[in-house]
């Protein structure tokens, strides 16, 4: 980052966590298969670890290193080290006459060569995966423990940040698990949260992180995912939940809470509360049900930010404007123009130091006041480099709100 660019509260207090690690279950999935799959094809490591890159770029050589070393790099760091290895695996095979495992090749460069290893360990893979898992692995259902959703929520967090995309958490709750438990035993419990845990896996994504939050509550991080969409696959894995009948031939249903990043909260804290308050009222409303965090189906928290500007109804003649509120999606302005509800208009704001931003949208939405007239517009299409303009004045405006 360059000197003096702003930082944001989120940005600064995430930054160290996501220097020392930057979890990715996928890549580090494929990674164990690769280095298992080494021990029986050890000349596939140069052209398997080029297709790991292929896939998942530079962060690659930090994760192999870390996997087998548990030294973390960072991406300008781990290339270089992970070249020298492989040339000083080749010195070591030249030596000996023999082939060199990768593990005591990586041990023997951190030792003699880049001495950072103190107490090193060679072990076998699958048992460095079957480790590594238990600690992020809920021994009972087989999702992510809380410990990872901590630690993947605040990523994720970070990264909604940085790419201007929603991310949006679901909070579930099977609905009177306690009276469940009373009638058939604990050990029917556990089976029923086995197979809640299933039903709420069956529609994800692979990015997207299920996770047992505690006892018979769940939590569903969905990177990348409007409130709209949250929504849509909370209600229908709901209804999956309603229909699935249990061993014993009964049944239960799950309620559910969802709230969106940055619409409805500034940090995880606030995301995981507000989450748990949309969970409360699903409940309160009588169970068996999937609740908004007020009610709001935005995915992005307005700013209030009067810009100047013009609108033209596509194919018509321009008009005066005045900005109300600015998200990344959309702009609510003011008007002496009427129109209609579904119009497609183009508009062009012009912050106060800067190039004028040009978008286009439909209104959504028109209210009358007195002699004028406040539109909402949802932006449909602009080019990439007025979309960046526009999420990074709102989300300056945003960061200047928060300062003391």
């Amino acid at each position: 980052m360059a000197e003096g660019t702003p930082v944001s509260p989120v940005s600064e207090r995430l930054a160290p966590l996501l220097r020392s690690a930057d979890w990715n279950p996928e890549l580090v999935d494929q990674l164990y298969d690769f280095l298992d799959g080494l021990e029986s094809h050890p000349d596939t490591l140069v052209e398997g670890v080029e297709k790991l890159v292929e896939e998942h770029g530079e962060a690659v050589y930090g994760e192999l290193i870390y996997t087998l070393s548990h030294l973390r790099f960072d991406e300008n760091e781990a290339r270089p080290h992970w070249e020298r290895i492989l040339k000083h695996r080749e010195s070591m095979l030249e030596r000996l006459g023999a082939p060199v495992d990768l593990r005591v090749a990586l041990a023997s460069y951190f030792l003699e060569v880049n001495r950072k290893l103190h107490n090193p360990k060679i072990i076998e893979i699958q048992l460095f995966v079957r480790a590594q898992e238990s600690a992020y692995r809920d021994e009972l259902t087989g999702l992510y423990n809380y410990r990872l959703f901590r630690e993947h929520l605040s990523r994720e967090l970070f990264h909604s940040e940085r790419s201007a995309a929603p991310l949006s958490l679901v909070m579930v709750d099977v609905d009177n698990f306690k009276a469940y438990n009373d009638s058939y035993g604990h050990e029917a419990g556990n089976q029923a949260l086995v197979s809640v845990a299933q039903r709420l896996t069956d529609l994800l994504r692979k990015a997207d992180i299920p996770a047992r939050y505690g006892g018979e509550e769940f939590a569903l991080i969905l990177p990348a995912t409007p409130k709209t969409s949250a929504q849509l696959v909370a209600d229908r894995t709901r209804d999956a939940v309603e229909k699935h009948g249990l061993a014993d031939g009964s049944k239960l249903t799950v309620s559910m809470g969802i709230a969106t990043f940055p619409a409805d909260a500034a940090d995880t804290g606030e995301l995981v509360r507000h989450a748990d308050r949309a969970l409360y009222a699903a409940k309160s409303a009588g169970r068996n049900l999937v609740a908004l965090y007020g009610e709001s189906r935005r995915s992005f928290g307005r700013v209030n930010l009067e810009l100047s500007g013009n609108f033209r109804i596509l194919t018509g003649e321009g008009h005066a404007m005045t900005t109300v509120n600015v998200s990344e999606t959309g702009v609510m302005f003011d008007t002496e123009q009427e129109l209609p509800v579904g119009a497609l208009v183009e508009f062009k704001l012009q912050p106060e130091d800067g190039v004028p931003i040009t978008a286009s949208g439909r209104v959504v939405h028109v209210e009358q006041k007195e002699d004028r007239y406040r539109a909402a517009v949802h932006i449909t299409d602009t080019r990439n480099s007025d979309r960046v303009a526009l999420v990074k004045l709102v989300q300056d405006t945003r960061r200047g709100a928060l300062l003391p």
